[in-house]
């Protein structure tokens, strides 16, 4: 999609606003704006359920192409619209998913504009964006106004002030935005992350990621790249245009966001060689691109710290003649993991204690055992790119299918991009540092989860195996003790259950709980994800009873949903659940298990003028059947700790 007027304006309006340095050591970006009054925080905000994902995709090029088969193939996923400039690349997307078997989408096209004609229909849920870089922000953020979540191709902007512009449209709308970085669900991108959050490299202190990756060719073809959109950039600024494939990985890794946040970026660039090379040697003088210069350095490095005092460095160089690399790399106090290092899984791995020897062992056995739930369950990945395209876009359908919290949100993608513009900023003052601004506005303390997700299915089935047990779904910290509160985040201000209250109670760590006639072991860990919020887990059940009863408490105003029980002879119960507000008494046919004073907040034990409750509820079941498997509702408000059977 061609517009040479914003093109022209762009490189201008990314490159302003370095502040003066005026013998300070860091420079810095304009000071974080405060949250508007009406907004609040899309952190924890799960997407409402829906039966049916309908998808409209804007820019149908080489990237937009290709992903739109892998869409329209996810379970409960329909394409119901393609748009693009040329209205042709629209109308062959659509054939071509006709004859794969998939329904006709709406054919849109013609102009800059069509787009709002795609954002103006009913029959479209989610807008996944394509486009080239300048046109992210616009169509990212108007898909939002119209009332649409976005997926959005790196960048999702390029200017500090669009990223700012994104977080406060997704909060006043409460849509989701989220950056489409397939290298997040890499196989070994997802094992190191899970690696990472198990300690086996220790307190991880710093990330290498980057994208290496020689376009040359690409570049300077009259066809890939659609009126040369890409090439021009490296004519209009010096800025590390597109890391966020090395870093966001990384970042995932080390937390950003989830109890650490970047601080400062500086950068550096080596000189502008590439590109002007390969046009010397390669492409005839007759060539358009003769009539540029490029000034955008061959390689690009940013050194970003974090709160914690880590360092992450990025890179991005696709001038130079190089093997295809996104480094992928974090190193701690107990261990070290790099990617791309030639090796048969194609990483390597050294930590303690295990390895003693200074010999580097290769990463494939380790892959294996930290190996992320969506690699079990698609083995060989699903689309391109290895397999992690199709992961990506099954997994987006399924966390709006089943009414969950995004993997990866409107924070993390613009934290992710934020170096982009703030290289602009770092080159331009000398390489200092340049501050990062809060895009959570002070949230980013507290540990919540993310890509390191617990396993669930896809609504209606997709193949995943029942979990052996509901904590195998634990995904969230509800109980603390008391004289170590910090962990705890039952109800996403970082307030918990005091353990040490509830063993006063009669719910100590490990005891079995008599609750409307089952017996019911309450969880053993305390500090650490002992509860799952409800979000249609299959769990493993058996045996014969009176009712499926569920120990937990809710957040919200009373949420509820409905809890399946299937037979082994494949019949089915259903019955509808309710848990209220922890500081609420027993509603909605819930009983009281056990009532506390106070709970455990971030600075400690307190709140005492409130009571905590834990409840029980429970559904009907066939005493003549046996029961195989309990579905919880798809309602992140609904926090379980316990299940079992009442004879």
């Amino acid at each position: 999609m061609a517009d040479i007027t914003r093109r022209s304006l762009f490189g201008g309006a990314l490159a302003t606003g370095v502040v003066a340095m005026s013998g300070a050591p860091t420079a810095s970006a304009a000071d974080d704006p405060p949250r508007p009054p009406g907004q609040t925080t899309m952190i924890d905000v799960p997407f409402p359920a829906h039966n049916t994902v309908r998808i409209g995709l804007i820019g149908l090029g080489n990237r937009g192409g290709a992903m739109a088969s892998g869409w329209a193939s996810v379970p409960g996923a329909v394409v119901t619209a393609v748009c693009d400039i040329r209205t042709s690349r629209a109308q062959t997307t659509a054939d071509r998913l006709v004859a794969q078997g998939h329904p006709r989408p709406a054919v849109i096209g013609g102009s800059v504009d069509s787009y709002k004609q795609l954002l103006a229909r009913t029959d479209v849920d989610l807008v996944y964006i394509a486009t080239p870089w300048e046109f992210h922000y616009a169509q990212g953020r108007d898909a939002m106004l119209a009332g649409k979540h976005a997926s959005v191709e790196l960048p999702i902007a390029t200017e500090l002030s669009e990223l700012w512009s994104l977080v406060d449209t997704s909060e006043r709308t409460r849509k989701h935005l989220m950056l489409a970085e397939n290298c997040c669900y890499g196989n070994n991108e997802l094992a190191m992350l899970r690696m990472s959050h198990s300690g086996v490299f220790g307190e991880v202190t710093n990330g290498h990621g980057g994208y290496l990756h020689d376009l040359r060719a690409l570049l300077f073809s009259d066809t890939y790249y659609t009126d040369s959109w890409r090439r021009l950039w490296h004519t209009r600024s010096k800025a590390s245009f597109y890391h966020m494939h090395g870093l966001a990985p990384v970042a995932a890794a080390m937390d950003i966001n989830r109890g650490d946040r970047f601080t400062t970026v500086s950068a550096t660039a080596t000189p502008a060689r590439g590109l002007a090379d390969y046009r010397e040697r390669f492409v005839p003088r007759t060539h358009p691109s003769w009539n540029e210069t490029y000034v955008n350095g061959d390689l690009v490095t940013c050194h970003i710290k974090t709160s914690k005092g880590y360092d992450i460095r990025t890179a991005h160089d696709v001038s130079t003649p190089r093997p295809y690399s996104r480094i992928n790399s974090i190193a701690g106090t107990r261990g070290i993991f790099e990617d791309y290092a030639g090796t048969a899984s194609g990483a390597r791995v050294y930590f303690e204690p295990g390895h003693t020897d200074h010999s580097w062992r290769d990463f494939g056995t380790f892959r294996e055992q930290y190996k992320h739930w969506l690699w079990r369950k698609f083995p060989n990945g699903v689309g391109g790119h290895g397999g992690m395209d199709g992961i990506m876009q099954w997994r987006t359908v399924q966390l709006m299918r089943s009414g969950l919290v995004p993997d990866i949100d409107v924070y993390d993608s613009a934290a992710w991009c934020a170096p982009i513009p703030l290289s602009v900023l770092s080159l331009d003052s000398g390489g200092a540092a340049v501050a990062v601004p809060d895009f959570t506005r002070g949230d980013w303390s507290r540990p919540r989860p993310g890509l390191d997700s617990p396993e669930t299915d896809m609504p209606g089935g997709g193949g995943t195996s029942p979990l052996a047990n509901l904590a195998a779904a634990f995904d969230n910290v509800g109980t603390t003790h008391e004289n170590n509160t910090t962990p705890g985040n039952f109800d996403g201000d970082g307030n918990s259950f005091s353990a040490d209250k509830l063993t006063a109670a009669g719910l100590a760590p490990g005891a079995t709980v008599t609750a409307l006639g089952a017996s019911i072991t309450w969880p053993t860990g305390v500090g650490v994800r002992n509860n799952a919020r409800g979000a249609g887990q299959v769990i493993r059940l058996s045996g014969k009873g009176s009712r499926v009863v569920v120990l937990g408490s809710g957040i919200g105003t009373l949420p509820g949903g409905d809890l399946v029980v299937r037979y082994t002879d494949g019949t089915t119960a259903r019955g509808t659940i309710a848990f209220p507000n922890w500081t609420q008494p027993a509603a909605g046919g819930a009983t009281a298990v056990a009532t506390v004073v106070g709970r455990n907040r971030q600075s400690g034990y307190g709140d005492t003028a409130y009571r905590y409750t834990i409840f029980a509820h429970s559904v009907g079941t066939d005493p003549a059947k046996t029961v195989d498997t309990v579905t919880l509702p798809a309602n992140a408000d609904m926090h379980f700790f316990g299940l079992g059977l009442a004879p």
